[in-house]
Parts: C-alpha cells; structure tokens; sequence
C-alpha cells in the first residue's frame, strides 16, 4: 500500500491496526503492515512501491501517526 493512499485511506477511518515487525533479513529495521476493516494485511510502501523499513522505531510512530492510527502493535 502506497503511503498515499494509506492517507488518504486513513482520513476515511479504513484502518482497523497496524503492525510494526522487524524487516527480515535485516534485524535492525522495522516496517509496517496495515489491516483494514475485513482483515486484510498491507505493507506500507513508499510512492514507488518499495517497502518502507526504518532504523529508528520514532520514524515509524510518525508514519503510523500521519496514516490516522493512534495505536499499533510490535512484533520482535
């Protein structure tokens, strides 16, 4: 899922959670997983389709907060 249509999804309460887990293959970075309301599952991907995985988990709460969730769940 584009971060841009997750925006826009989440202006519109789409989102049910998300998930922050770590990137596999890289222990150190963490990236989103969305679910809306029928528990669908979707990675948070930039405008050019590339997951978006975060060092910091501070940049990840931000992306989370700009997407309309005020809660998310952490997967180690």
């Amino acid at each position: 899922m584009k971060l841009n249509e997750a925006i826009e999804l989440g202006k519109a309460a789409h989102w049910q959670g998300a998930q922050v887990r770590v990137r596999p293959g890289n222990p150190d970075h963490w990236f989103v997983m969305l679910q809306d309301a029928h528990h669908k599952s979707y990675v948070l991907a930039d405008n050019d389709d590339k997951p978006i995985a975060a060092e910091e988990m501070n940049r990840i709460v931000e992306l989370i907060r700009r997407i309309g969730l005020k809660e998310f769940t952490v997967f180690l």
